[in-house]
């Protein structure tokens, strides 16, 4: 379904695009009539979704790649294999490209730019605490917060994954933390080190 997204807080196609490319080898006819059912046709990908739309996908997505594993786990797993997929796309490749030049920090530091690219609901707050130690406190923007359903840990245990391949990618061997979570807004604070 196509999605206003001024009103109501969306996933953008280079989401989706990424997440078809990682996840390619998983999406059987059965899976794609499933997902279409749910809202979004991977055969034809819209310019948006409405991010309620997209986590009944990724619902789907982490049950079919990572079924196995606690819901936690599997969204990370999600995660990290969106970012492997993300990489191939043309935007993902040159934010590859550019993070392994300027490095660990500096790359974690434009993750606020790298969310806007797929969706426009992410505010991202960052505090330097050392050389080898962020904050990053990403969040639901406050005038969507009210059109968003889902209250789970998703989206958090999501996005740590994303951040976790983000560090693997760039070449930083380091952890990945939840040191803060409001679930119920969708508020969660990060702490990334590195070696």
């Amino acid at each position: 379904m196509a999605t206003d997204p001024t009103l109501e807080p969306v996933v953008f196609g280079a989401a989706v695009d990424g997440m078809r490319k990682a996840l390619g080898k998983h999406f059987t006819p059965a899976l794609l009539e499933t997902l279409k059912q749910a809202g979004v046709d991977f055969e034809k990908p819209q310019v948006a979704y409405s991010l309620d739309t997209w986590l009944v996908v990724m619902r789907a997505l982490g049950a079919t790649v990572a079924g196995e594993v606690p819901e936690h786990e599997r969204y990370q797993h999600l995660g990290r294999l969106f970012m492997r997929g993300f990489v191939e796309t043309p935007l993902g490749f040159a934010a590859l490209t550019a993070g392994k030049l300027v490095g660990i920090k500096r790359t974690l530091l434009r993750m606020g730019r790298n969310f806007r690219t797929a969706s426009n609901y992410i505010e991202t707050e960052f505090v330097e605490v050392g050389p080898h130690e962020l904050r990053i406190r990403t969040f639901i923007h406050e005038k969507f917060l009210p059109r968003v359903s889902d209250r789970s840990t998703l989206i958090a245990d999501y996005r740590q994954g994303v951040l976790q391949e983000v560090l693997a990618l760039v070449g930083g061997v380091g952890s990945v933390q939840v040191v803060d979570a409001k679930h119920d807004r969708h508020d969660v604070t990060f702490r990334i080190t590195w070696a």
